[in-house]
């Protein structure tokens, strides 16, 4: 295998940028998106329950994310040893440097954006809180945009065919043997 790039998501700066973009991005349609839900009269009320279960719906999602990434490995990546640590302030999840097919990295990286999303917005929904569960959804999807820009850089690269976990991001590989995609 050969190294076709490097997704150093803690330590590159131009990646780094991407990613608060991409976050910003979400927030910011978020926020329209709740602002006209309230707007058209189609939100719930608001009060103290209103704001626990937004700090609670934020806040326990964090480490579901990283369990289903967890999950995503061992199901995708079968084998691999997988690990949960906590950096500056940061949950992650780690593998012993599992390699895969890169449809099967990205689908390790979007999962969480796509289950979890789904499960909090499901929940918000569920209890009668659209507002909430539009809020709760955005969040959690700009906090995936380390996720999904790892993903999208992926399936930009013709020349990647595999994808392997770093310490620090992702590694984009080619299978020589496979030539060109």
């Amino acid at each position: 295998m050969e190294t076709v790039e490097t997704l150093d998501i803690l330590t590159d700066p131009d990646l780094q940028r991407r990613v608060l973009r991409l976050s910003l991005a979400c927030a910011g349609v978020t926020a329209a998106v709740v602002a006209l839900v309230f707007l058209l009269g189609l939100g719930e009320g608001v009060g103290v329950w209103w704001w626990v279960a937004l700090v609670l719906g934020a806040l326990v999602p964090l480490p579901v994310h990283e369990l289903v990434h967890g999950a995503a490995f061992k199901l995708l990546c079968p084998g691999c040893r997988v690990s949960f640590g906590l950096k500056e302030s940061f949950l992650y999840t780690k593998t012993d440097g599992a390699t895969a097919r890169r449809w099967r990295m990205v689908v390790v990286l979007l999962a969480p954006a796509v289950l979890v999303t789904a499960g909090v917005a499901a929940l918000a929904v569920a209890a009668g809180c659209p507002a909430l569960a539009t809020l709760l959804a955005g969040l959690h999807l700009a906090g995936c945009a380390g996720d999904l820009t790892m993903a999208a850089a992926a399936l930009r690269e013709p020349r990647c065919t595999h994808a392997r976990d770093t310490e620090t991001g992702l590694d984009l590989l080619r299978d020589r043997r496979e030539g060109l995609r």
